[in-house]
């Protein structure tokens, strides 16, 4: 079984390095990395060279930035029968490809797997929602939980038909800074494909709150939430969206009472950028609903 790893990348170099070294420890060897370098110099070129010598490189320059359009370009060049999208952040560990080979290769009903994500250096979670212990079939709800890309493993046949949405997601040039990856899972799930969850499946990545200061993890739960409230509202109805946004409010209150004034920010960001978020969905269906009884109305 062979894998392709399409690695979008801007502005990170030692944060590559850290990925591709953990590629040449990998006990499943039958692999390729697609690398879209969405940098305008070439900072990575060396790296390419370098390590080209130990697995197959790809290595396609893409001047237009978005983590969705990188990876709509590099799924296109994939050869392998398994295909995931990795971050240019994360690292996998020695053991998962072919954990992940075994597993569709002993059950072969299923047409993907998702895995859990924990922190770097502790084996726990490194986001709030990326799995839990409870293996089992993700259906819409689920996904929006613990649906994460660089931890989803698909058939080659779903990539090559379902592409990403470029307007979420990182570098997307919208106010939506996620919701990419649970966004493309909903779209298989939608096109009935059957996904796994299996927490058995480990990748690691950095915890945010180990990466970035105040202001930055500030912007980031916000620009998040934003995207996340407009994935909300482009697939559940308006019951299940505050359910899930309301119910974070009182953490507000919580932490402040606790003296936790930096968490106390982070939530309140979170539930801004998400109303924000469902309000951008909504708005923009009501525009496109008026676009089309407009055009109805003309053809008759």
């Amino acid at each position: 079984m062979m894998f392709s790893l399409v690695l979008a990348t801007k502005n990170r170099v030692d944060e590559v390095d850290r990925f591709l070294r953990s590629l040449t420890i990998q006990t499943h060897k039958n692999f390729e990395l697609v690398l879209v370098d969405q940098n305008l110099d070439d900072r990575l070129l060396e790296f390419v060279k370098s390590y080209s010598q130990k697995f197959p490189i790809v290595h396609l320059k893409q001047t237009q930035s978005g983590a969705s359009r990188a990876r709509n370009l590099g799924r296109l060049h994939a050869k392998g029968d398994v295909i995931t999208f990795p971050d240019d952040d994360s690292v996998y560990p020695s053991e998962i490809l072919t954990q992940v080979a075994d597993f569709f290769q002993n059950d072969q009903q299923w047409d993907g797997v998702v895995g859990r994500v924990y922190d770097l250096d502790k084996d726990e979670n490194a986001f709030l929602y990326c799995g839990d212990d409870n293996s089992g079939i993700i259906d819409l709800e689920r996904a929006f939980r613990i649906g994460i890309t660089h931890a989803t493993f698909l058939r080659n046949y779903i990539v090559k038909e379902i592409c990403f949405d470029e307007a979420v997601g990182p570098g997307a040039g919208t106010p939506w800074g996620c919701g990419d990856d649970v966004d493309y899972l909903f779209r298989c799930i939608n096109a009935k494909y059957k996904i796994y969850y299996n927490s058995a499946l480990i990748v690691r990545h950095p915890n945010p709150f180990n990466l970035y200061n105040f202001r930055q993890l500030l912007w980031r739960e916000y620009s998040y939430g934003r995207g996340n409230g407009y994935l909300l509202g482009r697939h559940f109805p308006s019951s299940f969206v505050w359910s899930e946004i309301l119910p974070n409010c009182p953490y507000v209150f919580t932490t402040l009472f606790k003296g936790q004034f930096d968490y106390s920010a982070y939530i309140t960001a979170s539930i801004i950028g998400m109303s924000l978020g469902y309000w951008d969905s909504v708005t923009r269906q009501s525009k496109r609903l008026t676009i089309q009884n407009s055009k109805f109305k003309i053809q008759n």
